[in-house]
C-alpha cells in the first residue's frame, strides 16, 4: 500500500511559508486550494482570514472566519479574530458577543476581559467598562493594566480620588511604573492638592531626570509655587 499524502496540509504548509514572506496573493491561493481539498480545514479558513485582514479586506476576512466558526464553534482564537475585526468596522455590539464567547471558553484569560471592557469604554459604557476592571483586579490582584485602565478611566471621568487610590496602588505592585507617580501628580493637582502635586511632580523629575519638559512639568511645578506662595499669603493675612 502506498504512503497517502495529505494535499489539503500540503497547500496549508505552502501557504504558511508564502505568507511568513509577505506573498499575500499566493498564500491566499494556496490557503483556499487547502480549502477546497478539506472543507473541515479550520486553520486554512483561519489562514485566509489573516490574509484578506494584512489587505484590509476585513468583510472577506469575517467571511471566511465565520465558515471556521461553524466548523469549531467554541475555537477562542476566532471568536477573538471576529471580535477584533467587529471593532475594526465599527460593529462594537458585535464585537461585544464575540468577546463574551470568547471569555466562556476562556474564563481566566484577563487580557479577553481587558477587551471586552475597553469596547464598554469605546461605545461610552463607562458603568460596565470599570465593573469588568474591578473584576479583574479581584480575580487577579497583580494584573496591572486592569489597575492602569481604571485609573484612567476614573481621570476621565474626573474622578480624580478614586484615580488616585488607583495609582497608588499599582505603585505598591510595581516601583519602578513612574507614569503611575506622574498621573498622581496630575491627580492632586486637579483635587487642588498643592502641595501633593509638588510632592509627586519632584519625585518623578528624581527619577526621570531627562524628562524635565515632558507635561511642562517645570512650569506646572512653578505655577503650583506660586499657588501655594498665594495661598500662604492670603492665610497670613487672616491671621
Amino acid at each position: 500500500m502506498g504512503i497517502q499524502i495529505n494535499t489539503s496540509e500540503i497547500y496549508l504548509e505552502r501557504a504558511e511559508e508564502l505568507r511568513k514572506l509577505k506573498n499575500y496573493n499566493e498564500s491566499l491561493k494556496n490557503y483556499l486550494l487547502a480549502i477546497l481539498t478539506d472543507r473541515q480545514k479550520v486553520s486554512a479558513y483561519i489562514g485566509a482570514a489573516y490574509i484578506y485582514k494584512d489587505m484590509q479586506r476585513y468583510d472577506k476576512a469575517i467571511k471566511y472566519l465565520k465558515q471556521a466558526e461553524e466548523i469549531e464553534p467554541n475555537n477562542g482564537i476566532i471568536q477573538k479574530d471576529l471580535a477584533m475585526l467587529a471593532i475594526i468596522e465599527g460593529n462594537f455590539e458585535i464585537s461585544v458577543n464575540h468577546l463574551i464567547k470568547s471569555i466562556a471558553i476562556e474564563p481566566n484569560n484577563p487580557d479577553i476581559q481587558m477587551q471586552l471592557a475597553l469596547v464598554h469604554e469605546m461605545i461610552e459604557e463607562e458603568e460596565m467598562a470599570l465593573m469588568i476592571y474591578q473584576k479583574i483586579i479581584e480575580t487577579n490582584p497583580e494584573y496591572i493594566r486592569a489597575y492602569i485602565q481604571k485609573a484612567t478611566l476614573y481621570m476621565y471621568l474626573n474622578d480624580y480620588l478614586n484615580a488616585a487610590k488607583l495609582f497608588k496602588k499599582i505603585i505598591q505592585i510595581n516601583p519602578e511604573y513612574n507614569r503611575a507617580i506622574l498621573a498622581l501628580g496630575i491627580c492632586y493637582e486637579k483635587m487642588n492638592n498643592i502641595s501633593g502635586a509638588k510632592r509627586f511632580y519632584k519625585k518623578y523629575l528624581d527619577k526621570n531626570p531627562l524628562e524635565c519638559e515632558y507635561f511642562d512639568l517645570k512650569y506646572r511645578l512653578k505655577e503650583l509655587k506660586k499657588k501655594s506662595e498665594k495661598k500662604e499669603n492670603n492665610l497670613k493675612i487672616v491671621n
